[in-house]
Parts: C-alpha cells; structure tokens; sequence
C-alpha cells in the first residue's frame, strides 16, 4: 500500500521566497473570451490569459474556448470533452509527453496534472488536422506548450507572480515563476499552490469540492546556437484531500511527476530542415477511499500506479514546393489498480490487472504549396499495439460476455490517413475541408476492467474506427474575427459503454459492460468577434453536437446540447471592463437506457474588469454568475449504477480578483 506523503516542493519553495504576500485564485468559469489566434478547426490562446480570465483549475479554464466543455464531479480534475468525445478519444500533450491519469473513475484526467498558469500556449485542435501528434486522437488534440524565455541585453533575470482570491468556497491560489540565463542557456524554476474550499451552488447548498495542490516544474535549456535547443525538464503535481460530490469515493492524494528530454534542431543539413526529439517518463500514484472524509458502513480503498514512457522523432525535408514531416513513435502505458476492503484494508483483485499497452507507429506528412495561397496535405501513419492484462484472469470475462475469446493479450495493427485542402482569399478569408481515417484504441478500463461483473471490461474489443469529414471557413481582419466548421464524423466500432440489461451478455442489470457499436457524430463550432469601435468589442460562441448509436437505435451518452456565450468588451488606454452572457439549452437526447438524466436551459451572467496599474503590475476583478444561478451543465457527472437523481451543480455567485506583477 502507498504511504500517503506530505510534499512541499522544493521548487515551489525557492519561488515563494520571492513573495511575501499571500496569493489566491477563482473557481469559476472563464469571464472573457482570450482567443489569440482563431481558425475554423484551431484555436491558440495565451496561458496567462487564462489564468488572468478564468478558474485556474484546467479543465474548467479551457470550457471557454469555443468547442470544449468538460464534465465536472467536483472541484479538481475537471475532465475535457470536445466534439462529444473524451478520455482516450482526445490526445492531451504536456510538453510533447503524455501523463495517465491513477482513477479509472477519472478523478485525475491528465489535465489535472497539467497546471495551466506554468504554460505559456495552449492549443485547441478539433478533430484531426495532422497524423502526427499520436495514435488516436479522433476527438481532438490539445498542446500545453511553454517557450524558451528571450531575454533583454542587460537583464538576465525575469519573472512574474500571479495573487487572487475568490469569494465562494474560498478558493486561494499562488503562481510564481523565475527565469534566468542568456544566449547560450537558460534556467527555469516555477511553482504553483492552490486551496480551495467547499463551493456553494446557486440554491446555498454546499458543494464537496475541495482540494488541495502544488505544482512545479523546472527547465534547464542549452541553446549553443540559434538553430539548436536541447531541454531537460522535471515536473511534480500533488494533489491532496480532494473531495467529489458526485462520487463514492474522495481523494486523498493524486501524485504526478513527469521528465522529458527534448531536442530542436533547425538547418540539420540540406536534405533535412529541421529535427524534433522527444523522450519522456510519467509516473502516477492515486489513492481513493471512502472513510477518511465521509462515513462508510464498509471501508474501502483503492491504490493505483501508472507509468507512461514515450519517445518520438520527427523530421522535415523540403522537395520542391513539399514540406515533408516524417517520423517514429513509441509509447508504453502500465496501469495497476488495487482494492482493499474492511476494517483492516484486505487486499482483493486488482480492478486493473498490470495491464500494459505499447503503441509503435511510423507516420508521414506532405504540405504540398501551390499558387493563389493553396495547399494540400496527405497523411499517412501506421500504429500497432499490443495490450496485455498480465494479472489477468479469464473467468472475470467469461462470467460475462457471450462470446469472450479467452484472450488476455491482443495485437492489433492499423492505417490512418489524413486528406486536406486549404485555400487563402483575399482579405484573408481562408477556407478548408478535410477527410481523416483514424482508429482508437480502447483504454485499460474498456478493455480489462475487472471489478467482478458489476464493471468488466471487454477484452475482444475492436478499436473504433473514425471516418470523419470536415469543412470550415474563417477570416481575421482590423476589426472582425470569425470563423465557422462543420464535421460529420461516422464512427465504425464505437465502444459504448452499457448496462448488461440492454445488452446480449451473460448477466442482466445495471452491470457496466463495453461493447462495438456503430455510430455517427456530427456538429457545428461558431466563433465571432467585432471591434464596433475604438474602444468596443462585442463577439459569441455557439457550439452543437448530436450523436446516435446506430446499432441500438439509441441517442449517445455525453453529447452536450446547443451551448454558448456572448460577450461585450470596453477598452480604454489602460483598463478594461466587460460582461458576458453564457447558456446552454436543454438537453432532452439523451442515452436513457443508460440512465442518463436531461438537464433543463440555463444561462448565467459574468462583469468583469482590470486595471494596469503599471508597466508591471496588473489588476483583475469580477463577478461570476451575478444572479446566483442554480444550474447544471449537462456533462457534469452522476453515477447511473447507483440511482443519483442529480448532477453535480456549477458554483453559485463568486466574487473575484487577481494581481498579476512581472518583474
């Protein structure tokens, strides 16, 4: 059994002896739209912008970029959803390197360990726009990126410290970062540290949905030359006591850490233009229980470990007018989950039976360039995987599926592909449309779950196959920013998780089984903005998605209904000041042989403002859901195995400030 410990880390140490003040964060959603730069499928955003605009919790931060939403159980690990897919079906990169998260209940997605105030880009990609990133990946990617700091002559140290505080749950957070270093190198120190304490919904309930965390990172760069950067990163996140309202368990400590070594080289030599190395080792150790922050008739925990080791190399060459990206990848993900049951905590069999996956894939990519602004990308990548549950035990499976091959190791190996036509106008009006094949490999919970037959996983799944079309159009100029796409996505071997009841196994009730179906998914992602004058901006967000599982006849689980925002913007020379009006339709397609409950329209109202003080110092406050709204998002999560009647509710009016200071 792990040791529950007590980190302070040493980073965060080092960095909080630069500030003497106390520092304090929001837990609520974002108040601003801070898109950076916006395209039909992509969306970058500036870290800090977020930080400074929204909850610095992750997942609930980026619920502001057009197309994500994310399913929320309490305060911690809100967990992203795009196009109406999630967990394995989205790519999340951290640097370049993959963290899995400990619960396969999802209390630690790999977003938890992702602490967006450290990064300085985070890039939203909708669907697939490029073979390169990762096996998988249908739903979408997301890049957590940071740079390599540029110094001033003169000024070999900068910095910067993030305050704030937020009034509902009393939400406290503090952010610090260091850089040193010149032309030749660079250091990097930064730490994060959070409390926050149960939120109060709009009708004065409480809320379990307090944590606990500290996060910090360092990188040690050598740039001997403008076309040559080598990095060595290290990075822990520690997340202690966290508490989830809709859950039977609580967490009492997530703990991450995550080394990569990368290398970027520009002008190799004639035949290659640039290289890309990366290498990176995670390592994940959770424990959930059910006594130590509530009561419980019988005492359960549950100890969890994974590991995720990853390398890739990645090449350009230029042929003419074709830019070629070509490369190897491997991946490895060992995932161990133990129960113990009690009153002495007796061990029983593992939930996840050491079950290691290893991906090894080869992809190319051309962007052929042709006049008039045009051009044409084709892809290719070829992933095969091995799984493994090598703790295994075959009757688990066959006390439940009709046809169980008896298997407890699977191979499978598969081509993707990727076709894409982009064109820019005049007044730079771009437009795009794209054909993607991609296949996704079920995860460890799908595939060898093993707790008894209430939750089993299917060994003899397939992996699902995407078959997406896409097709968008967008233009940036002085004064407007806007951008429109549509996707239809049919999906062959959709893994859909069921009750045994509606299914053809051995066992009938609310057991929770995996099975292929067929399925279609489509939608429609709007994003526009318009500087009506000198100092107004006024601008919106629509986002749609619809799913059927055509095999059952059945509407899929998850997909959110029509949901959005609009937002108005004054501006003068150093102060802003803002509202925004969120909403969400109701939501009455839902999976209801699965239990899935609709949820009612709700809209919710934002002020906002800040202030720069100075060249260096910042000033940013509001209020988050003025009217105290009581309302639920449609994806936030309850248990159907367990009869809840509730989501868990967003958190009810908050007052908010920050103070940001760059020295």
């Amino acid at each position: 059994m792990f040791t529950r410990k007590k980190i302070t880390l040493a980073i965060f140490a080092t960095l909080a002896n630069q500030a003497s003040t106390q520092v304090y964060a929001t837990d609520l959603p974002a108040v601003s739209v801070v898109a950076e730069a916006e395209t039909a499928q992509q969306t970058t955003v500036d870290g800090k912008s977020l930080l400074e605009a929204s909850n610095s919790e992750t997942g609930t931060a980026l619920r502001q970029i057009s197309g994500v939403d994310a399913s929320r159980m309490g305060g911690h690990g809100v967990d992203l959803v795009i196009r109406g897919q999630a967990a394995s079906q989205l790519n999340i990169l951290i640097d370049g390197a993959k963290i899995e998260g400990g619960c396969p209940n999802r209390m630690d997605p790999p977003t938890a360990y992702a602490e967006v105030s450290s990064f300085d880009e985070v890039t939203v990609i909708k669907g697939v726009n490029s073979v390169t990133y990762g096996v998988g990946g249908s739903g979408g990617t997301v890049l957590f990126e940071r740079k390599a700091p540029i110094f001033e002559d003169g000024k070999p140290v900068q910095g910067e410290i993030n305050l704030g505080i937020s009034s509902n749950g009393l939400t406290r957070d503090m952010n610090a970062t260091v850089a040193a270093g010149g032309q030749e190198g660079y250091i990097v120190l930064q730490g994060s540290k959070k409390s926050a304490d149960n939120y109060l919904d709009g009708n004065g309930d409480e809320v379990r949905s307090s944590y606990e965390s500290q996060q910090g990172h360092i990188d040690l760069g050598w740039t001997p030359n403008e076309n040559n950067e080598l990095r060595l990163s290290y990075e822990n996140t520690l997340v202690e006591d966290a508490l989830f309202e809709d859950a039977k368990m609580d967490a009492p400590l997530s703990d991450g850490t995550t080394t990569r070594l990368s290398y970027n080289g520009s002008k190799i030599s004639d035949a290659i233009q640039n290289l890309e190395v990366d290498l990176y080792q995670s390592d994940v150790d959770h424990v959930m229980n059910n006594y130590e922050f509530r009561t419980a008739t019988t005492r359960m925990e549950i100890l969890s470990n994974v590991e995720t080791t990853g390398a890739k190399v990645k090449l350009t060459s230029m042929i003419g007018h074709t830019q070629l990206d070509y490369g190897l990848q491997f991946e490895s993900i060992n995932k161990t989950a133990t129960p113990y049951m009690g009153a002495i905590l007796t061990a029983g069999a593992e939930m996840w039976p050491n079950v290691l996956q290893e991906t090894k894939s080869v992809f190319a990519e051309s962007t052929s360039f042709f006049k008039d602004q045009q051009k044409v990308i084709l892809g290719l990548r070829y992933d095969a995987v091995t799984t493994e549950a090598r703790n295994g035990n075959q009757m688990t499976y066959d006390n439940v599926y009709t046809d169980y091959s008896g298997n407890l190791k699977t191979d499978d190996a598969n081509i993707n592909g990727l076709l894409r036509y982009e064109r820019t106008y005049k007044d730079n009006l771009n437009v795009f449309t794209a054909l993607s094949r991609t296949h996704r490999y079920s995860d460890t919970t799908e595939q060898y779950m093993a707790k008894g037959s209430y939750w089993t996983g299917n060994p003899d799944l397939k992996p699902e196959q995407h078959n997406q079309f896409d097709i968008g159009i967008s233009q940036a100029t002085d004064k407007t920013d806007w951008s429109v796409s549509a996707y239809y996505d049919v999906v062959n071997n959709y893994i859909l998780r069921d009750f045994s009841k509606n299914q053809p196994v051995k066992i009938s009730g609310n057991n929770t089984i995996y099975l292929n179906k067929d399925a279609t998914i489509y939608g429609l992602d709007v994003f526009g903005s318009w500087k009506t004058s000198q100092h107004v901006k006024v601008g919106s967000i629509l986002s749609l998605t619809k799913g059927t599982n055509e095999t059952d006849n059945r509407n899929l689980s998850n997909i959110a209904p029509l949901s959005g925002m609009a937002f108005a913007e004054y501006s003068a020379n150093n102060w802003k000041a803002g509202t925004r009006f969120n909403f969400a339709m109701a939501q009455t397609e839902v999976n209801a042989e699965y239990g899935e409950l609709e949820t009612v329209a709700w809209s919710t109202i934002d002020l906002f403002g800040d202030y720069q003080i100075n060249k260096s110092i910042k000033l940013s406050a509001g209020v988050d859901n003025l009217a105290d709204h009581a309302y639920v998002t449609f994806l936030n999560r309850y248990d159907p195995t367990q009869g809840d009647a509730y989501k868990t509710y967003e958190p009810g009016r908050t007052v908010w400030a920050r103070l940001n200071a760059k020295f």
